[in-house]
């Protein structure tokens, strides 16, 4: 909202200084625009905006009623546009697009309106009711037709190549990750408020962010009617200082209340950032107050966080914590004859290195994508000096001492 809008609130004792002081700490606090946290705090309404519209800026509110538009101009605006905001075209005469809306006065809605047509904009202003009903009889039509399309889209997206490797078929269990194992699979299939939120830690390169993709990608593939999101936490917090420099954080924090799974890797990052917290615990809030699925993985658990604040631990520590611990022998030998089952390896050295390797999984896909490399390139036998060479040199095994 404009400095002028609000100065001629004051300036007609609509709203007052304590009042405005109050709405821009609510802001603040909760996010969005200005506008919204006086209409929350019932110091502002729909009556008051067009009494403003019409007395200081000479906008008269428009009768829709009457007013029929043509299948072509209903195309002049994407639906997007005309559902969050409410734009809808009247007619188009050369360069210019009439156009009706609640508040004109709207930078973000003009700014938006501006970057999807090519027109000059006549702006005509109505009550939210009109509109609502005027774009019902008008673009009823238009609007499920994109719907279904975006509902194809929707079906036929796919994970990003890089990370379709990350499935449950792909992920080889034991007794150190078979819980985590099991509820996230559990949670993929169907929500369960004992799963809600799921918190899967470990330490660095146990497999946790392989089951968290594999959860989306499971829902992807099987459960096309539940709306997903992953993200990182470093994206997150990039995304949301976007936001906030741009004015934008409504607009950001509307993404998140159309999902039905939220899946976050790496918890620790948002933990650690005072701002994401504050707006990651009200999306945490909102979510799972609708019953929607919340998932994350951390490096440890909740309640070892120093920084994470108090309210956060309590909505974490009171839904499900999985451990996946380090690979036991036997888990170790299982992945690496899993992930070398093209090569032709010993079975005593698949042993050797799974008795060696005794860190995470990481380590043990490094040193057998060196494996593999030397076979590839070399051309060599493999043999049991080869791969000892190849642990000395990762630092996996001390070189042996003849003196």
């Amino acid at each position: 909202m404009e400095n002028s809008f609000i100065d001629t609130l004051l300036e007609l004792g609509i709203l007052s200084k304590q009042q405005l002081e109050e709405a821009i700490t609510y802001q603040w606090e909760k996010g969005g625009k200005l506008e919204e946290s006086l209409i929350k705090l019932d110091y502002f309404n729909e009556d008051t905006l067009l009494f403003l519209l019409e007395r200081k800026f000479g906008y008269y509110p428009l009768e829709l009623s009457g007013i029929k538009v043509s299948p072509e101009v209903t195309k002049l605006i994407p639906s997007w546009l005309v559902k969050r905001f409410l734009i809808v075209p009247l007619r188009q005469a050369n360069t210019n697009l009439a156009c009706v809306m609640m508040n004109p006065l709207d930078k973000e809605a003009m700014s938006q309106l501006k970057k999807a047509v090519f027109y000059d904009i006549l702006p005509f202003v109505a009550r939210k009711s009109d509109i609502e009903q005027f774009i019902s009889e008008n673009y009823e039509e238009k609007l499920s037709e994109e719907t279904a399309e975006d509902k194809s889209e929707k079906l036929n997206y796919r994970i990003p190549t890089l990370l379709e490797k990350y499935t449950f078929e792909n992920f080889i269990t034991g007794k150190c990750n078979d819980l985590a194992y099991a509820v996230a699979y559990s949670t993929a299939r169907s929500y369960s408020e004992e799963t809600n939120p799921l918190v899967i830690y470990s330490a660095v390169g146990m497999g946790k962010t392989h089951l968290l993709v594999a959860i989306w990608n499971y829902i992807i593939e099987h459960r096309q009617e539940r709306k997903s999101s992953f993200i990182s936490s470093e994206k997150f917090i990039t995304a949301l200082s976007e936001a906030l420099e741009t004015h934008k954080l409504a607009e950001f924090k509307e993404q998140y209340n159309e999902i039905d799974v939220l899946l976050i890797d790496d918890i620790g990052l948002i933990a650690g950032d005072e701002v994401a917290q504050q707006h990651f615990f009200h999306i945490f809030n909102d979510l799972y107050q609708s019953s929607k699925q919340i998932i994350v993985t951390s490096d440890r658990p909740p309640k070892e966080f120093p920084v994470l604040s108090d309210r956060l631990k309590s909505r974490f520590e009171g839904g499900l914590i999985a451990k996946i611990d380090s690979p036991d022998l036997e888990t170790r030998t299982a992945i690496l004859k899993s992930k070398a089952k093209n090569i032709n390896i010993d079975p005593e050295l698949v042993s050797l290195i799974a008795k060696e390797v005794s860190g995470n999984v990481r380590e043990l896909e490094g040193v057998l994508k060196e494996i593999i490399a030397y076979t590839k390139y070399k051309k060599e036998k493999l043999t049991k000096e080869i791969v000892e060479d190849i642990l000395i040199r990762r630092s996996v095994i001390k070189p042996y001492n003849d003196g």
